[in-house]
């Protein structure tokens, strides 16, 4: 009897300590998760609450907030209602100890400014070292569900606000493993909606461990309306768009630090100056004029479509453009052929809505 009654203090104190650790930590995990981001170089931040789920080797991060510690950007760096960091036990069952991060609805703002508090990119920070902080196992997946990535300048007139809206994006094979991946290649594949309106598609395989970049990438934008951009065009060239859409083709690839590829904007029946807005503003109307004639004379008629192709290549830390390659590609489009907003081969993009954390 006596010893039935040991047994079952025993139970009862582990049953107790268990509850204490099921209460308590998620409550260290929050205070530790908080204060780790609050030691981010330029930047701080708060997590509301953070959910554990011990059964799948996982916690959420809920309602993250990180702002630069300037106070003179009045939009925050980085938000999100949730954050997902997992075990992958599908590598662990490969003999792989990696992990999985899930992304859901984050906003992402970049910052112009006239200087450099009133201003963020984030370039500035080893965000690196924060994640690893906040989770210690090595990233083999990275997931964004439905984000948002915002250009800004609150010192422009007009304010621009250009953003990137309904960004799927995966990222596959982080820690280039053959246990985990057939190739040894990490691959990024990003669908977006460039201004709400566009279409945008990419394709990355890279090499996530040199010092330099080693990458080739893809894509293809389409569909934009140019009177969408006119808060971008207005602040930073003096003229806007009546009509006409934009397409664009990008590769490039770098290799040890030096890359090479191109880019190539499509814009149809494009039309700049319009006279019923212009004439109350006679400086505006000439310059709006001269860019409209430009582009009439050297478009492709037949498809009304002015185009070039901008060959880029150098260091990657000093890019430059072949100017000369560039006009002469504008009349090689206008004359000889009308350049098409495409890159040679498919830009494979099947990955980019899967999601593996469960629902809520």
């Amino acid at each position: 009897m006596q010893k039935w009654k040991s047994t079952w203090i025993v139970l009862a104190v582990i049953a107790v300590i268990i509850i204490g650790l099921r209460i308590y930590f998620p409550i260290w995990v929050l205070h530790y998760v908080n204060r780790k981001i609050n030691e981010t170089r330029n930047y701080s931040g708060s997590v509301e609450n953070v959910d554990m789920h011990l059964w799948r080797g996982a916690y959420v991060i809920r309602n993250i907030t990180i702002y630069k510690n300037s106070g003179k950007v009045p939009v925050p760096f980085f938000s999100a209602p949730a954050i997902d960091l997992s075990l992958d036990w599908k590598a662990l069952f490969n003999g792989a100890f990696v992990g999985n991060i899930e992304c859901e609805q984050p906003t992402l703002n970049f910052v112009n400014g006239p200087t450099a508090s009133q201003s963020q990119s984030g370039a500035d920070t080893p965000w690196i070292d924060t994640i690893s902080h906040l989770f210690p196992l090595k990233i083999n997946r990275f997931h964004v569900d439905n984000g948002e990535v915002h250009y800004r300048d609150f010192h422009s007139s007009p304010q621009v606000n250009l953003v990137l809206t309904r960004i799927f994006m995966t990222a596959t094979n982080l820690t280039n493993s053959k246990k985990l991946s057939k190739t040894a290649v990490a691959t990024l594949q990003v669908e977006a909606k460039p201004v709400k309106e566009g279409r945008l598609k990419a394709e990355v395989t890279f090499d996530p461990y040199p010092s330099e970049p080693t990458f080739n990438l893809k894509a293809e934008i389409a569909d934009i309306p140019l009177v969408d951009l006119n808060e971008l065009t207005r602040a930073y060239g003096n003229f806007d768009f009546q009509s006409g859409t934009l397409a664009a083709a990008i590769q490039i690839s770098a290799s040890n630090g030096t890359f090479q590829g191109y880019i190539k904007p499509v814009f149809d029946h494009m039309q700049i100056f319009s006279l019923s807005q212009d004439i109350k503003n006679p400086v505006r109307l000439l310059w709006d004029g001269v860019l409209e004639s430009v582009g009439r004379i050297l478009r492709n008629l037949p498809k009304d479509r002015f185009a070039t192709k901008i060959p880029i290549s150098g260091d990657i830390h000093d890019p430059k453009g072949a100017v000369f390659a560039t006009i002469g590609n504008i009349f090689k489009n206008a004359f000889v052929k009308a350049f098409n907003p495409e890159v040679p081969g498919s830009i494979d993009t099947q990955d980019v809505h899967v999601k593996q954390a469960p629902k809520d």
